[in-house]
């Protein structure tokens, strides 16, 4: 209605303040839940050194001290070999009063830069972000943490320490667990790699499967036990019995055509031009640290950034995309951070199974639609106890949180009148409780659901529950769930995709390599393009196309040393090209060593 007296005059008073352009770029891009969304934003956002302290975050008193001509800046900008040497001519440097004081401390510094050094870390600056290591550089200096002691009498358990090396730098980390024990400490592996098991004094091999199927002791004995136990899978590895991977070749050539990088710029990776072949399985071989994740970002970028009509700063341009509409980045990132989040809400499996609960009778004659059975719809069919989670967060004070199983509810999720509720015979958290295995088998329809379901089985995840906590699995678990995403997503594209994966194989046991690679032949036969970086040599001598990064880490490698397929590959004078030769000849390729046993 109307105001009727046009002549009044309103005041409005704003008391907050008004969001720049700045902040509310930075807020966006905070806030922004995929890459691709981030990715949008990133034009608009620079990082710069700071004016005042160069960018080292020192302030002048500490920016002015040098010793051995260095200041405590300039030595955390130099990699761990340029400091292993400033220590050398600072410990020749001293007096004899400076040496009583200064030697045990070069000393402990050079075992721990030495430690860096054998695990293939020589390259990285002290002064080096965790968030720009690869997730074998990350793994390996937690492990130098560890390590780095020189107590006697210790449990040392390291969960899967050859996950991200090169087969060159495991003959090291063999080395060191060697050592460890020596000095009278005790070392605990989980490990896959049968070569690395066969090294070992002892061997407790759990199985006979995965989730369900496992938990049971299969051996408890030195290696040649496993090697001789009949249900041992590992066993059969260690028998050198183990089936060799099989995968066929597609050509690649100038009829799959190329997707091109040019004017690439990386990190330690430049080159005026890098060609991918479409529609094929490229796989990026080196040493660790010799810029295969830098190449495998700037790819997956400046593709996503080319599909957007978008610029980045590490490709000039990008080429060869006709028929492209989509990236994938299937890392191994967590999936979710709360109880909540699990396989069939991530795959969109949920979605369908709500939608089946709501088509009901019963759900009908509630009166209730598929939101009512979300975890995230209050007021819905959720347990408001426990907001769906099942488990409660319990605040323990002076100890870590912890979480506990919900009273109200049990576990279950769900108030009782929805647990009533029933589809095929089961309520919705016991089809939570399903494994992927067991969905497959029980629901053939719709189309939809089982597609899902079949593709979360072929990528190797038919042991998982339906409604197992994101918390609870590992990152190749999580990455595995994206690539289950990424085989759905090219199925369902008119157009093709690129697909990226860094180590895909890592934290897998030897008998489920060859599901991953049909998972990306399946991707292949969508049409899509994928490509990875992996040290599994297995993986990339199955590969369609090679790029061998080298020839060394850091500032030493970052160049394509060699390129080609697999055999083309393997005559090339490089640490890669030699163990193919290896793996073509059925030669072991870690060194045999003399240990020994207990």
């Amino acid at each position: 209605m109307p105001n009727k007296n046009e002549t009044a005059l309103m005041t409005y008073t704003w008391s907050q303040p008004l969001r720049g352009a700045l902040a509310e770029v930075e807020r966006v891009f905070v806030n922004a839940q995929t890459s691709s969304a981030k990715q949008r934003y990133l034009p608009y956002m620079r990082k710069q050194p700071c004016g005042t302290c160069g960018g080292s975050g020192y302030d002048q008193v500490a920016r002015s001290v040098r010793l051995g001509g260095l200041t405590y800046p300039d030595l955390l900008a130099v990699e761990v070999r340029e400091v292993r040497d400033w220590a050398k001519r600072v410990a020749d440097g001293l007096d004899a009063r400076q040496r009583e004081v200064g030697e045990p401390l070069l000393q402990d510094l050079d075992r721990r830069l030495g430690i860096l050094d054998r695990l293939g870390l020589a390259h990285l600056q002290l002064s080096r972000s965790a968030a720009t290591l690869s997730a074998g550089e990350l793994q390996r200096t937690r492990l130098a943490a560890q390590l780095s002691t020189e107590l006697s009498g210790i449990v040392f358990v390291l969960d899967e320490p050859g996950t991200g090396l090169h087969p060159a730098d495991k003959a090291h980390l063999l080395d060191i667990a060697l050592e460890l024990r020596q000095a009278g400490n005790t070392v605990l592996l989980v490990e896959h790699d049968p070569e690395l098991i066969a090294r070992a004094d002892w061997v407790i091999d759990m199985g006979p499967g995965a989730g369900r199927l496992g938990g049971e002791v299969m051996v408890s004995g030195p290696p040649a036990d496993a090697a001789a136990h009949p249900q041992s899978l590992t066993g059969r590895y260690l028998a050198g019995e183990g089936p060799r991977l099989r995968r066929t070749r597609r050509p690649a050539g100038d009829d799959s055509g190329w997707v091109e990088l040019h004017g690439l710029r990386a990190h330690n990776v430049t080159a005026d031009l890098m060609r991918f072949p479409a529609g094929r399985l490229t796989c990026l071989t080196g040493v660790s640290g010799s810029g295969k994740s830098s190449l495998l970002g700037a790819l997956a970028a400046g593709v996503e950034a080319a599909l957007n009509g978008a610029v980045t700063d590490t490709v000039r341009e990008v080429t060869g995309l006709g028929g492209f509409g989509w990236v994938a980045v299937a890392d191994q990132e967590p999936l979710g951070r709360t109880p909540r989040s699990n396989p069939a809400t991530y795959s969109k499996a949920f979605d369908i199974i709500r939608r089946l609960f709501a088509e009901t009778d019963a759900a009908r004659g509630r009166g209730v639609n598929a939101s009512w059975f979300s975890f995230n719809t209050a007021d819905g069919g959720r347990c408001e106890t426990c907001t769906g989670y099942g488990r409660q967060l319990v605040d323990m004070h002076f100890l870590p949180d912890v979480w506990v199983v919900c009273d109200a509810c049990e576990g279950r999720r769900y108030k009782p009148e929805a647990l009533q509720i029933r589809y095929q015979g089961l309520a919705i958290d016991q089809v939570l409780e399903l494994t992927v295995a067991e969905a497959v088998e029980r629901f053939s329809e719709p189309r939809q659901l089982a597609e899902i379901l079949g593709a979360l089985n072929q990528v190797g995840l038919g042991y998982l529950q339906l409604g197992q906590s994101a918390t609870q699995l590992s990152g190749g678990e999580a990455q595995r769930l994206k690539l289950a995403s990424a085989i759905q997503r090219g199925a369902a594209s008119r157009k093709a995709g690129l697909v990226v994966l860094d180590e895909p194989v890592s934290g897998l046991h030897p008998s489920d390599v060859q599901c991953v690679v049909n998972a990306l032949d399946v991707l292949l036969d969508s049409g899509s393009t994928v490509v990875v970086a992996e040290h599994d040599i297995a993986v990339a001598a199955s590969a369609d196309w090679v790029i061998d990064l080298g020839p060394g880490a850091g500032p030493d490698g970052g160049t394509v040393v060699a390129e080609g397929t697999p055999d083309t590959v393997a005559t090339a004078n490089t640490p890669t090209a030699g163990f193919f030769r290896r793996y073509a000849a059925g030669l072991p390729l870690l060194e045999v060593r003399e240990n020994a046993r207990c």
